[in-house]
């Protein structure tokens, strides 16, 4: 179980520091400028060794890493330093080059990881082949289709589930006459389709309604919080029935920002949970969301040609870069909502875990993720991060001379004292996410206890 619970955690985070200093690392041996160490993690160094005049360690706290340069700070007289291979006697181009080169090779892993996950293969959610129900007006229907019925082969291809069928139609020529085979019970009976017909019959698909049962809680949302887990079957909502899936969306999406009541089945009882559906947009203009996925029996695995992945690599990086930086801007314009939602290494360890246990892919789209974040959160020109450098840089260029011992001192010192305020306020969301976990999933029924009813 720890295994599970850290593996995922410290690859993430490995990956993730190691390619952001080393970023740096290059950028500076590039530039010229000496490097004293290049740590992955912070404190007492687990292994460390020395080549030329760097020193590499690798240190016991897994939470960061650091690249030390010489000149980095000023000189304890407080002069600037003016050593050819000191960092501060660099011109500001030459800085900032160094500053930005790791968020850059962030973005770069993020890229590299978005294009190979197509390659690698991409899970999907699927149904059995089983159909639902089939309007009389169909083709299926007057080729003698009827509900309950298997779709056991399409075009000559064996088929198991609904994903598959799709998978088989797009590679499918279009004008091609072909055959669906269909089972009923232990027989089976062919159906002919003509050429150019197969979008008709596949849009006469339907799938058996799906029931309110909970698939994925996504860690740190209100369902998380409220303690409903996977597996769980909603049986109302504010006292209001709910009998299948597409009737649940709608009566927890018209309560945002509202407490709703959930009647859960978990092992055989019967109980109350309540959560209250957030505004993921941040706008007032969406529908509330508790943060769970449809329950699915059966999952897809397609995977894509390399050149096919690579070409999903670009849009789906920008969505990643889109995404965070929206999770940002609403961070920052709506911090009392949005600050419980803040995420530190607990919740980086918790969300790692989760997506790997549903499948490497998964598991990648968050290394992916995880990378640009830390690229945003660099660039942000707050002092001692990577943006704070690149704002001196940038303002050495407008004034055409660096900035005073004493300025760079104050403005070290705000740095430290903002990221220090977040820090606290991070690690303290961290603990508390998970203790509200255990209280919600404690207030369920036990073994031997008998369920409330409602009244």
């Amino acid at each position: 179980m720890i295994q599970g619970f850290l593996v995922p955690f410290l690859v993430v985070l490995g990956v993730v520091i190691f390619v952001h200093e080393l970023g740096h690392f290059l950028a500076a041996k590039a530039r010229k400028v000496r490097v004293l160490k290049f740590s992955l993690g912070f404190g007492p160094a687990l292994f460390k060794f020395t080549r030329n005049e760097t020193e590499y360690r690798l240190a016991w706290i897994p939470l960061g890493g650091y690249v030390s340069m010489a000149g980095d700070s000023p000189n304890e007289d407080g002069s600037m330093p003016t050593g050819e291979g000191e960092y501060l006697s660099h011109p500001w181009y030459g800085r900032a080059f160094i500053a930005v080169a790791g968020p850059l090779a962030n973005l770069i892993t993020a890229f590299l990881i978005m294009s190979c996950i197509g390659a690698i293969g991409v899970t999907s959610p699927d149904f059995p082949s089983q159909l639902g129900a089939v309007a009389d007006s169909t083709r299926l229907y007057q080729a003698g289709v009827r509900e309950g019925d298997r779709i056991v082969s399409w075009a000559g291809t064996k088929v198991a589930s609904m994903r598959a069928i799709e998978v088989v139609v797009k590679h499918q020529p279009a004008k091609k006459p072909f055959e669906i085979v269909v089972a009923r019970g232990d027989s089976t009976f062919t159906i002919a389709v003509p050429a150019g017909m197969q979008a008709d019959y596949l849009r006469d698909i339907t799938i058996p309604p799906p029931p309110p049962i909970i698939g994925h809680v996504v860690v740190g949302m209100p369902a998380y919080a409220a303690g409903v887990k996977e597996g769980d079957r909603v049986l109302a909502v504010d006292g209001t029935p709910i009998h299948l899936w597409e009737e649940l969306l709608p009566a927890i999406s018209s309560h945002t920002d509202k407490p709703v009541v959930l009647r859960v089945q978990r092992g055989g009882k019967d109980f109350d949970l309540t959560v209250t559906p957030v505004d993921p947009g941040g706008l007032g203009k969406n529908p509330g969301r508790i943060g769970v996925e449809m329950y699915t029996p059966l999952k897809y695995v397609e995977r894509y040609p390399i050149l096919t992945s690579l070409w999903y690599g670009i849009p789906a990086t920008v969505d990643l870069i889109s995404g965070v930086y929206r999770g940002m801007w609403l961070t920052v314009t709506r911090p009392l909502y949005y600050r419980k939602y803040l995420g530190g290494p607990l919740f980086i360890a918790q969300a790692a875990s989760e997506q790997a246990k549903r499948g490497f892919d998964f598991y990648l789209q968050f290394m992916a993720m995880i990378n640009i974040a830390i690229m945003a959160f660099n660039l942000l020109p707050i002092p001692v991060l990577d943006g704070g450098h690149i704002a001196l840089a940038l303002l050495q260029a407008l004034r055409g001379q660096a900035i005073s011992y004493r300025a760079y001192m104050r403005f070290q010192k705000v740095g430290l004292a903002v990221i220090g305020t977040l820090l606290i306020l991070i690690l303290v969301n961290d603990p508390l996410r998970v203790v509200q976990r255990w209280r919600a999933l404690d207030k369920a029924p036990q073994e031997g206890q008998v369920a409330p009813t409602p009244p």
